[in-house]
């Protein structure tokens, strides 16, 4: 069964009955292992960039779905992964937070509006600094001097930024599926953040301490199937940028003729 929520409620019937879920008249209470895709993110306080009746309409619906959801997992339903852990993606500075916790080796980072604390951020790490945003929906970009002029600097009254020192080296997606590392990938790209940009995709080994630390991250999540995103320095060392907890699959495997991680999470799905 598939449940496409980009399309609700205009399309798809989905109904809670005195605690009782359905969709379409099919008891939904039968399935007892979902995979969650993705799901509507929370909303702002406050209508932006539309009218108060969207953003009324916007609001019904996430509630009714969270509520959906939840009735599911009383039912007996599991989720792989859980929608509330879908919002780590959106919570960049918990994720990390939750990583160090771990003893998972991750990028020093800073978070802020203060232009006075990215100019001291910039000369401590003493190289190369990216930023990018805290919620995501933008590529990370490379500091560059001219960033760290007052006009530049002063746009960050208008949103605080997220900062990190830059991990030289090679990026590395790697698959857990119930606390295993079952696959990983070298993503060439000659451009910063790879994403759309890849070159060339293939199935790279792992050192011992890249694998435990990739299981430790995925647990410290909380995560029994996610994407994580490693760079490995030239000599050899490595930092954890980040978990994905729905991360893309399907076009690394078309790629490169493998269908090692659809073959682990259906594995999960049907134990």
């Amino acid at each position: 069964m598939v449940l496409d929520l980009s399309r609700f409620p205009d399309q798809g019937r989905l109904t809670l009955l005195d605690g009782v879920v359905s969709a379409a008249g099919l008891d939904l209470c039968a399935v007892s292992r979902w995979y969650v895709r993705s799901f509507p993110l929370p909303l702002p306080f406050f209508p932006v960039h539309g009218s108060d009746r969207a953003y009324a309409a916007g609001r019904e619906q996430r509630s009714f779905l969270s509520s959906f959801v939840g009735a599911l997992a009383r039912a007996g339903a599991a989720f792989f992964n859980p929608p509330a852990l879908l919002g780590q993606h959106f919570l960049k500075l918990e994720q990390l937070q939750m990583l160090r916790s771990a003893s998972v080796p991750v990028p020093r980072t800073l978070a802020t509006n203060d232009p006075q604390a990215v100019a001291e951020f910039a000369r401590r790490v003493g190289g190369r600094v990216v930023y990018k945003p805290l919620a995501g929906g933008a590529l990370c970009r490379r500091l560059e001097p001219g960033d760290l002029g007052s006009r530049r600097l002063a746009l960050l009254s208008n949103a605080p930024v997220l900062f990190q020192e830059e991990v030289p080296g090679r990026n590395l997606r790697v698959y857990v599926v119930a606390g295993e590392v079952v696959a990983s990938y070298e993503i060439s790209s000659d451009q910063l953040d790879y994403r759309g940009a890849e070159t060339a995709v293939h199935p790279i080994s792992l050192s011992d301490g890249e694998r435990d630390a990739c299981r430790q991250a995925a647990t410290a999540c909380g995560m029994a199937f996610t994407g994580i995103d490693v760079r490995r320095r030239p000599d050899g060392g490595f930092a954890v940028l980040e978990c994905n907890p729905s991360p893309m699959f399907a076009g690394i495997e078309q790629r490169t003729g493998t269908t090692v991680v659809t073959r682990a999470l259906a594995d999960l799905l049907t134990r």
